[in-house]
């Protein structure tokens, strides 16, 4: 893993940079993609954020989001460019098409915090023990000058953090993330605020959808497995768009005795995501691996081809395969 001095040296010392995350774009993602940008606006640099996909609606708040730039109608000339930085991305294919443009560029930086990141970059910074990128890019800023930090920088790390530790409640959580957290409310963020903004915003056909997806709670091995299921059809029913799917898995997980919940979906291209959710400790970035996928320990997720109700039968057969074999053994 490179250095936060060898970082710091190619962010001082060139001046166009092209920034971006995954695809179907997060809190953390966003938060650091904002957060870095507005440390290189600071530093004198012309940085650009460029994502394939639109922003939630739910991040529509945070400072600088005008400036991000999409790749779906946005022209991006990037012959200038000359260091292209990856934010939250475990591989190139999570960057989607924008991978496209950034394989052209001479310096590539991958910063993340998954087990499963395949050091993409030419300078890797991939620390799994983090919450979240955002704490990262709050390291790296300490390590510049944190003098550099201001209430919109915080605000977005502060989103960072919060959204990928669902609110402090998953066991990436550590007493640095907390310290972090504390240091940036010292900026004067308003974190009732910034969590108000993010999950008290939804929409009546988001409602909707998650009572249809309610509808299909399905379990196993006494209540130890929980699953969801949405449709296309369930969301044209409601009316609902894809980003409005964000955080229904989190309401199976709240099911007691579960310990692994399933989200199946279908996608616009017809076909299935899954996503997996761990409150002990069942790795599901392991399990997701099986199936070219991956994610956290306690947060992963895959892209399977073929029919529904296949798909459900091979990954629950699988997963109740694992979870006893490692009852058996422990």
């Amino acid at each position: 893993m490179n250095s936060f001095d060898e970082i710091s040296k190619i962010l001082q010392k060139n001046n166009n940079f092209l920034i971006t995350s995954h695809i179907n774009l997060d809190g953390d993602g966003i938060g650091s993609e904002l957060a870095l940008y507005s440390i290189l606006k600071k530093l004198k640099k012309k940085p650009i954020i460029l994502n394939q996909g639109k922003l939630p609606k739910v991040y529509d708040f945070l400072p600088g989001v005008n400036k991000v730039q999409y790749l779906e109608g946005d022209y991006i000339d990037t012959k200038s460019i000359d260091v292209g930085i990856a934010l939250d991305c475990s591989n190139v294919k999570r960057m989607g098409k924008t991978y496209e443009i950034f394989k052209n560029i001479k310096t590539i930086i991958n910063i993340d915090h998954h087990t499963s990141n395949e050091n993409f970059g030419d300078l890797n910074y991939v620390d799994s023990s983090v919450s979240s990128v955002g704490e990262i890019i709050y390291k790296l800023i300490k390590f510049i000058n944190i003098d550099l930090l201001d209430e919109d920088i915080s605000t977005c790390l502060f989103t960072s953090i919060l959204t990928d530790t669902g609110s402090f409640r998953y066991s990436n959580v550590s007493s640095k993330t907390f310290k972090i957290a504390s240091d940036l409310t010292s900026f004067g963020i308003k974190p009732h605020l910034i969590a108000a903004n993010i999950y008290n915003r939804n929409t009546y056909p988001g409602l909707k959808l998650l009572g249809e997806a309610l509808s299909t709670l399905e379990v196993a091995d006494s209540n130890y497995v929980s699953w969801l299921t949405i449709t296309r059809k369930m969301l044209n029913n409601t009316k609902a768009n894809d980003e409005e799917i964000e955080g229904i898995i989190d309401v199976a997980t709240t099911l007691d005795n579960t310990e692994v919940s399933i989200l199946f979906r279908e996608t616009k291209d017809n076909k299935i995501k899954i996503s997996f959710r761990s409150k002990g400790n069942f790795d599901v970035n392991k399990f997701a691996g099986k199936f070219n996928g991956g994610g956290h320990p306690n947060a992963a997720g895959c892209l399977c081809s073929g029919k529904m109700y296949k798909i459900k039968e091979k990954i629950l057969s699988e997963l109740i395969n694992d979870i006893r074999y490692l009852k058996r053994k422990s």
